[in-house]
């Protein structure tokens, strides 16, 4: 990548396409005419079959970009050994991979994102420094590249044990030492990190994430286009007088328990809409199983889908009448973003940056984290009162046009690397 361009690489633990995977695909396509890009992950977080290091769908997306011919980077790489969980054994080995990485590619910028990877590959470019392993361009032979950490929610806030928590906690203040600056996707990031002592003020900047415009499919295409993906689902959808649609990852920390209890809730109260209301979870996880026996415990199979993995799923929002976010743990959602771009009226939990999105009873209805029996009453709120849902999907989409776009997120983020 010699060719007078600086070099960033991009760091992130895992392969599959969340927030995080799809901020450093943004920044990676977005800057690739004015830095070299390489983009190193590991492995996935859950084992499905097939599914292995490069075969993820931060790895797909990129293959298609390489594939265009329209440049020949971003390049990308897999680690086979970082994983998300601690391994002592698998961490030492996925560090040695990233000193590898570093010396082969000799970057300019490292950017690190993720708890995991902002531990390993901090050391890691602490320690090619010490050996005077050179940056590629534009800087003296034996000078350090800036490393710079992205923070898409702490992950010491995650329903973790206590052990755990205060691990990440002292690692993430122990490698601070070693990062030049550290972007925050919310306000509430950048001060827990000051509250608990996590950097100086100077090393913290808050960065929100960002969406380009999205080509919405109508309602009734959104509708038609998710009974063709969603098995023996049909009936169920067409008959729905309420849909309320959720899109994540089936992990523990987006709280979608707590939405299927308080759709338990819902049809307990509400014999009329027993029927004719819908939850429809958008995405795969670890967490399939245990959402499955809590849909069968309650009886909810016909009022609840675990949908799984849908395409260009972003596009299918105005298939919904009501998007719930029970997050339990969030940095900036970009699901949130996308539905308020559609012009939903959201309900979301007070997690991480979510109330920086969402002004309650504004741009959506706030309800606390943990409390089906509040999420419940939000929901009914909302599908008994079309005079206050509609104009709150109204002043969402504004916001995010106004407030949250990528063109503004990547000349921030431009202004760090510069």
């Amino acid at each position: 990548m010699n060719n007078g361009k600086k070099t960033i690489l991009y760091l992130i633990t895992q392969s599959e396409l969340g927030g995080a995977q799809r901020y450093v695909f943004d920044l990676a396509i977005n800057l690739k005419q004015e830095f070299n890009v390489a983009v190193a992950f590991g492995s996935p977080r859950f084992g499905e079959a097939g599914e292995q290091g490069e075969q993820g769908e931060l790895a797909d997306k990129l293959k298609q970009i390489v594939g265009t011919g329209q440049c020949p980077i971003p390049t990308y790489y897999t680690l086979p050994h970082l994983k998300r969980a601690i391994s002592p054994i698998n961490d030492f080995l996925a560090f040695i991979e990233i000193i590898k990485l570093i010396k082969k590619i000799k970057p300019d910028i490292i950017h690190l994102n993720s708890s995991k990877v902002s531990i390993l590959g901090s050391i890691a470019a602490k320690t090619c420094s010490l050996f005077r392993v050179p940056p590629a361009a534009h800087r003296a032979v034996g000078q350090a590249c800036s490393v710079i950490y992205t923070v898409h929610g702490w992950v010491f806030n995650e329903p973790l044990p206590k052990w755990q928590k205060l691990f990440y906690k002292y690692a993430e203040k122990f490698t601070a030492k070693f990062k030049d600056k550290i972007i925050c996707v919310s306000e509430h990031d950048r001060q827990t990190a000051l509250k608990e002592k996590i950097a100086p003020e100077n090393k913290l900047i808050t960065i929100h994430n960002g969406l380009p415009p999205i080509n919405f499919l109508s309602r009734d295409e959104a509708r038609q286009k998710l009974f063709f993906q969603i098995n023996n689902s049909k009936f169920k959808i067409q008959n729905s007088k309420f849909i309320i649609g959720s899109i994540a990852n089936l992990y523990k920390t987006k709280g979608l328990e707590y939405l299927i209890q308080a759709a338990n809730i819902i049809k307990e109260k509400s014999l009329i809409l027993n029927s004719k209301f819908l939850i429809l979870i958008i995405g795969e996880g670890p967490e399939r199983k245990n959402l499955k026996q809590l849909i069968k415990r309650y009886q909810l199979q016909n009022n609840i889908i675990l949908a799984g993995r849908v395409g260009n799923a972003a596009e299918l929002l105005p298939a919904f009448d009501i998007y719930a976010c029970p997050s339990v743990k969030e940095g900036l959602s970009y699901t949130i973003m996308e539905a308020m771009q559609a012009g939903l009226p959201i309900i979301a939990t007070n997690a991480g940056g979510n109330p920086e999105l969402i002004e309650d009873k504004k741009t959506g209805l706030l309800t606390e984290t943990k409390n089906p029996q509040m999420l419940a009453e939000k929901i009914m709120q909302l599908i008994n009162n079309s005079d206050l849902s509609q104009p709150l999907g109204v002043n969402a989409k504004q916001k995010a046009n106004n407030e949250f776009g990528l063109d503004k997120m990547i000349e921030k983020t431009r202004e760090v690397y510069l």
